[in-house]
Parts: C-alpha cells; sequence; structure tokens
C-alpha cells in the first residue's frame, strides 16, 4: 500500500472567508441547505463508483444527495486543498477509489446547523492514513475534473460525518 500525506497548503490569516471557502455547489456539499438526510445504509466504495452519474448534473441537491452512506476502505491520501477541505482518498482494494471530503467546519460551514458542523469538526479531526476505515457522510455528485482519487463517475462523500481507523 501506498499511502501519502500531502503538505497542508499555507493561507494567511487575513484572508476571507469568501475568498478560501468554496464555490460549486458549497451549499449543498456543507450542508448549508440543511437538508434531511436519510439514515446511513452500509455500501461499499465498488457500489458507489459503478452508479450511472445523472444527466443533467443536479444544480441543487438532488434527492440521491440526501443519503448517507457508511464505507470502509483503506485511506492512502490525505491533503488540505484551497478551499480547506480536506481531500481524502478511499480504496477498496480491488481496484476502486473515490474521494471523501472534510469541510472545514465551523469556518467554511456557518450556514449548516450546529449538529452538523459538530459532526463534520469531529470527523475531520479523525481523519488521517489507516489501512481500514470507516467512513460515514453524505453521498455527492461532484463535476468530472482531474483530481487524484477521483471516481470515474465523480462520486464523492462530502461531506464526511463520521471517521474511524479500525486498523492502522
Amino acid at each position: 500500500m501506498a499511502a501519502r500525506v500531502a503538505a497542508a497548503s499555507a493561507h494567511p490569516l487575513h484572508v476571507s472567508r469568501a475568498l478560501v471557502c468554496g464555490k460549486e455547489r458549497w451549499y449543498v456539499k456543507t450542508l448549508q441547505d440543511r437538508p434531511k438526510l436519510i439514515s446511513a445504509k452500509p455500501t461499499t466504495v465498488a457500489h458507489l463508483v459503478g452508479l450511472t452519474r445523472p444527466k443533467p448534473a443536479p444544480v441543487d441537491r438532488s434527492q440521491f444527495e440526501r443519503h448517507l452512506y457508511s464505507l470502509t476502505g483503506t485511506v492512502t491520501l490525505v491533503r488540505q486543498e484551497n478551499d480547506l477541505d480536506l481531500h481524502i482518498v478511499v480504496e477498496d482494494g480491488l481496484g476502486h477509489q473515490m474521494i471523501v471530503e472534510a469541510p472545514n467546519a465551523p469556518f467554511c460551514t456557518a450556514k449548516a446547523t450546529a449538529y452538523r458542523r459538530k459532526q463534520m469538526a469531529a470527523a475531520r479531526s479523525k481523519v488521517r492514513l489507516c489501512a481500514t476505515a470507516r467512513v460515514v457522510g453524505v453521498v455527492f455528485w461532484d463535476r468530472p475534473h482531474v483530481i487524484t482519487g477521483r471516481a470515474p463517475n465523480a462520486i464523492e462523500l462530502h461531506p464526511i460525518l463520521g471517521f474511524d481507523c479500525l486498523s492502522e
């Protein structure tokens, strides 16, 4: 297993939140639209990356993006992005990988409920490279773009609301 931790991006303290936090469907992927979420179901990386991407891609939250999923896999990369999210790559050992993201809560998630901000912050604080991790998060259709760990259908768990390292 080749695992990497990338250096965190440095941001001056005087940079405004609007310049640092993300833009693309930001309210959706940080739960600031305050959706009613559907209870977590166990799944696999292979199952999620095998789903058909919706066409056209959703602009607002789709009904499917109200689902919480729990999956187990190997965390092979943790990197802080320019929008202050932790970009995490999870692999299943069968050749499938996907991205899960931990936003910078509460800094970049101000309009999410206090409960969800707390969940996001707690999950983010536990993120690390891990041979076997359980990740719980909200399914999200990202735009297809070139980024390390992207699933072929650009599905992600964004944000994650739970993270536990089960084995080093």
